[in-house]
């Protein structure tokens, strides 16, 4: 696909939490997520840049910067982690860069270069992944509801619904049961 490996440890951003699951066969999960894409009816370009975009964004987490000597400013550590990004996303690599270290500000009239601190920086790579990604998930919603188009008016959401609520609790959490 669009990753450097297949091991979820090597990605931060997917390898907080609990990776595996007994029940759960992911070959299966993303075979059905595959065709599932294709039943809605996106195109073969459009699944494989819905792969490329979660592939930056997971490889977002893997970017690393590093103090610049005698200075405050960051650099990157390296930059096979951006190359992989840039061309995912169809990006220069050293523009990329360039851009995350020394944004570019509009103070009144005119355009300066700003050096950034590595905690800048990552605040930076970390906003850009989010963005790249709410971007790309807002638009499936768009698509998918295009696709199941009903012709009746409807408000753009998606909701979560926990069945079990309160319920799993040993004591009941209303208190108007307490009298």
């Amino acid at each position: 696909m669009s990753l450097i490996t297949t091991n979820p440890y090597d990605f931060p951003m997917c390898s907080q939490g609990q990776i595996t699951v007994a029940s759960i066969n992911d070959k299966e999960e993303l075979d059905a997520t595959d065709d599932a894409i294709t039943i809605l009816g996106f195109t073969n370009e459009e699944k494989v840049g819905i792969y490329k975009l979660t592939g930056a964004v997971l490889h977002h987490g893997n970017l690393k910067f590093k103090q610049k000597q005698r200075e405050e400013q960051a650099e990157p550590d390296g930059t096979e982690v951006a190359d992989k990004i840039a061309y995912l996303l169809g990006l220069n690599s050293a523009e990329m860069l360039k851009a995350l270290c020394y944004p570019r500000v509009k103070v009144g009239n005119e355009y300066v270069t700003k050096g950034q601190t590595v905690p800048q920086v990552n605040n930076s790579v970390s906003a850009l992944a989010k963005s790249i990604y709410e971007r790309m998930f807002l638009w499936m919603v768009i698509r998918i509801n295009e696709m199941l188009d009903t012709k009746n008016p409807r408000q753009f959401y998606i909701g979560v619904l926990d069945i079990a609520g309160f319920e799993i609790f040993d004591v009941s959490m209303r208190p108007e049961q307490d009298s």
